[in-house]
């Protein structure tokens, strides 16, 4: 009589947790190993703003000292749409905060060189020459969504007008990046407020300590596929949790990232920041929660 295998005997694999149905784009790409699953053992750090002794902050060490930097603009960077790669993660439009966001971009558009901007439309010059505060910018337009309405820059050929396509004089990319970082000029304050803090999230809330004294409560952390809301889940790759984004070795977020950080949260708490991961970098990757994507 042959042998007979039994399912009985066959070890039980254990289930992989994806955080996202296996049949959507995010489980899709995970389980390609194109991302690790969200849901990782993570370190977080809190502390009060020495600037505001009723302001608490709580930042996610395992993000801050992993080594990701944005790849838009490369071959690395496959875009949140695989149908558009080159424009990666700007096919919706940035929408404005407030009005200083506004007037930043504002600014912005008017000290960059056309060079830098592949999508330029004919009538800026024009535009910014009448300087008429009733005329909608030309880079801009109104999202008419019944839930959130608000300014938002416009689209160009399904995707942002300031993402440069692969043709673009200056490559593919942002081109207000492009510009700040070619011509020394801070990145917070020259692209749209959403856009310099990705993949930065801050969230505020106030809180009661248990003296029964309310605390603005901030948490900065990772700007995962989750932090999109229901739709990040429809992603067909994200940056974030990508290992092709992360260089072993490489200069960690709490540093490259600093001047976004610090616009977060302020010169002082980030010299918290700053001071308490300097002396963790002496500690070994196994002391510590490190990013699975590396």
């Amino acid at each position: 009589m042959g042998l007979r295998y039994s399912s009985v005997n066959q070890p039980t694999r254990s289930p992989v947790y994806l955080g996202f149905p296996a049949s959507s784009p995010a489980g899709k790409s995970i389980l390609a190993g194109r991302e690790v699953a969200p849901d990782f053992p993570r370190e977080w750090f809190e502390f009060t703003n020495p600037d505001d002794p009723k302001h608490l902050i709580v930042v996610d060490l395992t993000w801050l000292e992993s080594t990701w930097s944005c790849r838009f603009g490369t071959p690395e960077c496959h875009g949140i749409d695989e149908s558009f790669p080159v424009v990666g993660c700007c096919i919706h439009g940035a929408y404005l905060s407030d009005e200083s966001d506004r007037d930043d971009l504002y600014n912005a558009v008017a000290k960059m060189p056309a060079k830098y901007w592949q999508l330029r439309p004919h009538d800026v010059d024009s535009y910014i020459e009448a300087a008429d505060p009733v005329v909608l910018e030309p880079w801009l337009e109104w999202d008419d969504d019944e839930d959130e309405p608000g300014l938002k820059t416009t689209r160009v050929d399904g995707a942002c007008i300031f993402a440069n396509r692969a043709d673009a004089e200056t490559g593919p990319g942002c081109a207000l990046h492009q510009w700040a970082l070619a011509e020394g000029c801070n990145i917070v304050g020259s692209k749209p407020e959403v856009c310099w803090q990705v993949p930065l999230s801050r969230e505020d809330e106030w809180v009661e300590r248990s003296d029964g004294e309310q605390v603005l409560r901030t948490t900065i952390g990772e700007y995962d596929r989750r932090q999109w809301g229901g739709g990040g889940e429809d992603f067909d790759w994200w940056c974030t949790g990508a290992p092709n984004t992360h260089t072993p070795g490489a200069t960690p977020v709490w540093r490259s990232m600093r001047d976004e950080l610090t616009a977060l949260i302020g010169a002082a708490a980030y010299g918290v920041v700053e001071k308490h991961c300097a002396a963790r970098a002496a500690l070994p990757d196994d002391a510590k929660a490190t990013h699975p994507a590396g």
